[in-house]
């Protein structure tokens, strides 16, 4: 695989899962505050399936996201970390593998984080009290 192509999928794997909780938190909590509004509750809205699904696709994504990582990181498992920065007429400016290979390592361990988190958020909003008062 090319540095290019390398350097995308890396991107993927570092971005999407961050991005996928930010979206299964918002959307989720949008859907909490609508079925909880005088006029959500006649719309008889399905907070618990709605939250089901959002968690099914921020899991998805995250699973994506962590194939990415891995494939990035396997293909940069050879790399010598001695191979300094792309200054230096070196890499002809192009960023070396051993940065793809950092991220692609910090991008497996996040995501692996980042799925724990959106379970939690989404699990535990299904589980808990909805519309009560404080």
């Amino acid at each position: 695989m090319s540095l290019r192509r390398l350097g995308i999928v890396q991107w993927i794997g570092v971005v999407v899962a961050p991005l996928a909780w930010t979206g299964q938190h918002v959307v989720g909590y949008g859907v909490g505050q609508a079925r909880c509004s005088v006029a959500g509750m006649r719309w008889g809205i399905g907070f618990d399936t709605w939250q089901l699904a959002i968690l099914a696709a921020a899991g998805l994504l995250v699973v994506i996201s962590e194939a990415a990582a891995v494939t990035v990181f396997l293909a940069t498992r050879e790399t010598n970390y001695g191979d300094g920065p792309p200054g230096d007429g070196r890499w002809a400016g192009a960023v070396p593998y051993s940065r793809l290979h950092f991220f692609a390592t910090a991008a497996m361990v996040a995501n692996v984080l980042f799925l724990a988190v959106i379970f939690l958020d989404g699990l535990g909003s299904v589980f808990d009290s909805l519309c009560v008062q404080s």
